[in-house]
């Protein structure tokens, strides 16, 4: 995904649980995600992050711009964080 100065891009933690559902941002019930501006997130932050569910979860850290976020409208809840944080992806998407 090329940069270009209007569009940034930021890198957040995406997951696709058992690889069975669209891959999401990984993000709490109100939005807050896992991102970073700099890098993608190494395989150690990712399972620092995720915890014991990282391999059900298939993380990967992705770029996005603003525009792309703004397509993630659906949020689905994951029972493994007792459903306060899921991931959301476009409502296409599902």
């Amino acid at each position: 995904m090329p940069e270009s100065p209007a569009s940034p891009v930021k890198w957040f933690l995406t997951v696709s649980w058992c690889n069975k559902r669209p891959r999401g941002i990984f993000c709490s019930s109100i939005g807050q995600s896992f991102m970073r501006d700099d890098r993608p997130h190494t395989k150690e932050e990712m399972r620092e992050i995720l915890g014991p569910f990282w391999p059900i979860l298939n993380p990967e850290s992705l770029p996005f711009t603003e525009s792309d976020l703004s397509e993630k409208t659906s949020w689905y809840p994951l029972a493994e964080y007792t459903n306060e944080y899921g991931y959301a992806v476009p409502a296409k998407g599902i």
